[in-house]
Formats: C-alpha cells, sequence, structure tokens
C-alpha cells in the first residue's frame, strides 16, 4: 500500500512539473515576443504629418466614391423604375402628345427668340429714323440756306444787269476817222498799251512795255497778245491832273491821234472803259471801241485798214 502511494505523487510531481516548464515556456516565448515587438517598432520610422494627412485623404475620397457610386446606383434604379411606370401606365397617343407638347415648347422659345431679334431690328430701324430725321433737317436748312443764297445772287445779277444796261449802250458811227491808232486792252480795271497802226497802213506794231513777247508787224493779218503781268495801269474813278489817263492824254493830239479801244466782255472792263472814254472824250479825242473775248489771257487784234469813230 506504501508503494502505491509513493508511485502516485512522482506522478503528481511530474504532472506539477510539466505544467511549471509550460508555463515557464509560455512566459519565455511572451518575453521573446514582446523584446521582438520592441524591436521592430524601434527599426520602423514615425509617419509624416504628409503622409498621414494623404492616407486620411485617401480614405475621405473612397468613402465618398462609395457613396456617389451607391446614389448614381439608385438613381439609375430610379431611372429605371420611371420609364418601366410610364411604359406600363402611358398609351401611344400620350406618348405622341408627349412629344407634341415638346415640340410646342420648343416652337414657342423660337418664337420668343425671333420676337427679341424682331424687337432689336425695330430699335435698331428707330435709331436710323432719327438719325436720318436730324440729317433730313441739316439738308432742309442748308437747302433754304442755298435758296437764300440763289435769290440773293439772282438780286445782284438783276442789280449787275441793270447797271450794265444803263452804263453800255451801242457805238454811233461817225465817219471814217484819220489819224495814227492807238490800241488800248480794258481788262478788268486796267488799261493796256498794245501798240499803234499808222495811217492807211494794215500792220499793226506791237509795243513791248505792256504786252508780254509782242509779235512782230505782219501786213493784213492778225495777231495775238497777251497782257503782261504787272503791266498796264489802274484806271481811276475819277481822272485827276497828273495821273496816267490825264498824263496820256496830254502826250497825243486830237488832230493826229485816235484811240481804240478793246474791251473785255465783263462788267469790271465795260465799266474801266466807260472812265477811261469819258477822259478821252472830254480832251477832244476820236475813239473807236471793239468787244473782243478772251481766250485764257489773251486777245486776238484784227489790224483793220481804217475805222469809223464813235
Amino acid at each position: 500500500m506504501a508503494r502505491r502511494s509513493d508511485l502516485g505523487s512522482d506522478s503528481m510531481d511530474l504532472l506539477l512539473d510539466t505544467i511549471c516548464n509550460v508555463f515557464g515556456g509560455i512566459i519565455l516565448m511572451a518575453i521573446l515576443v514582446v523584446l521582438q515587438t520592441q524591436t521592430s517598432l524601434g527599426r520602423i520610422p514615425e509617419p509624416k504629418a504628409e503622409d498621414v494627412q494623404r492616407a486620411i485623404e485617401a480614405k475621405r475620397l473612397r468613402f465618398e466614391c462609395e457613396r456617389l457610386g451607391g446614389r448614381a446606383a439608385g438613381l439609375a434604379q430610379h431611372r429605371d423604375e420611371v420609364a418601366g411606370t410610364f411604359q406600363a401606365t402611358t398609351s401611344p397617343t400620350g406618348e405622341r402628345l408627349a412629344d407634341a407638347q415638346s415640340e410646342f415648347r420648343k416652337a414657342i422659345d423660337d418664337a420668343h427668340r425671333r420676337i427679341k431679334m424682331a424687337e432689336a431690328d425695330v430699335a435698331a430701324s428707330r435709331r436710323d429714323k432719327d438719325k436720318n430725321d436730324d440729317l433730313l433737317r441739316t439738308a432742309e436748312s442748308s437747302l433754304k440756306g442755298k435758296q437764300g443764297e440763289v435769290k440773293s445772287l439772282e438780286k445782284e445779277v438783276e442789280q449787275l444787269s441793270a447797271a450794265s444796261s444803263r452804263q453800255v449802250r451801242l457805238p454811233h458811227r461817225r465817219g471814217v476817222v484819220v489819224g495814227e491808232a492807238k490800241y488800248f486792252l480794258i481788262m478788268g480795271g486796267r488799261a493796256y498799251y498794245v501798240g499803234y497802226r499808222h495811217r492807211g497802213h494794215h500792220h499793226l506794231h506791237v509795243e513791248a512795255d505792256d504786252v508780254a513777247d509782242p509779235p512782230p508787224a505782219i501786213y493784213e493779218q492778225t495777231v495775238r497778245i497777251t497782257p503782261r503781268l504787272g503791266g498796264g495801269f489802274a484806271v481811276p474813278e475819277n481822272t485827276q491832273r497828273g495821273d496816267a489817263v490825264d498824263r496820256l492824254v496830254n502826250a497825243y493830239r486830237p488832230a493826229n491821234d485816235y484811240f481804240v479801244f478793246l474791251v473785255c466782255n465783263d462788267s469790271p472792263s465795260f465799266a474801266a472803259f466807260q472812265r477811261f472814254k469819258a477822259a478821252v472824250v472830254a480832251s477832244g479825242f476820236h475813239h473807236v471801241v471793239y468787244t473782243t473775248i478772251p481766250v485764257g489771257d489773251s486777245i486776238t487784234v484784227q489790224p483793220w485798214l481804217f475805222h469809223e469813230s464813235e
């Protein structure tokens, strides 16, 4: 009996030794794991703030994408349900009505656009009309001014015609005049000495004092003369002692000389001729007058064999 008791106690001791060894191994393994973990943690670098922020942002974006994907799926499902309900509850006539309603709305929108365009065109036309009205009023005002100028010019023409009719008369021929002819050109308000013609001669001796480029004397042929720029003398309103006309009539003799006036066909020339003629007649000279039409600045002179004085 005692022997059996010893065997049982030995078995218990062995069991206790085994359990202790197991727990000791577990404790040793735990210590090794903790030491290994701490060593690994020491080798792993700590994450940076930027990496942490990017990781958080990536998680947020994944979550947002999943949420939007779910919402899109829900909307697609709702669309399919609405389409199915529409197909189930709508007849072909209703579809045509819906299409007609859509086209009608498009037509209304198009009409609104056309109305706006038409209103813009009307506004532009009104602006153009106002501008044209202003131009028309300006043109009418200018026309009235021009009409006034025309009336004023017509009055001046009437006055000049009346003055010309009072100042100009047809010459009265009194017979052949004898002596040496002194030719004078009356152009504007100036008189130019042309030259002289001997008694009974056909040709005209052109002087170079008042004539530019005087032509040579040619028998029985006309000559063309051009007044020299700055030549001649101004015919005075009233002849005074010592002026150009007074010196001229005193240089000639009524018994030997007479005047031939070549008068240009304009009012200033005829007025100057009237003044010159009055001084010549007052001094007892005979005179002959011819109206000439200048071509440019030149006139043509015909050297007549004889003259009939006025």
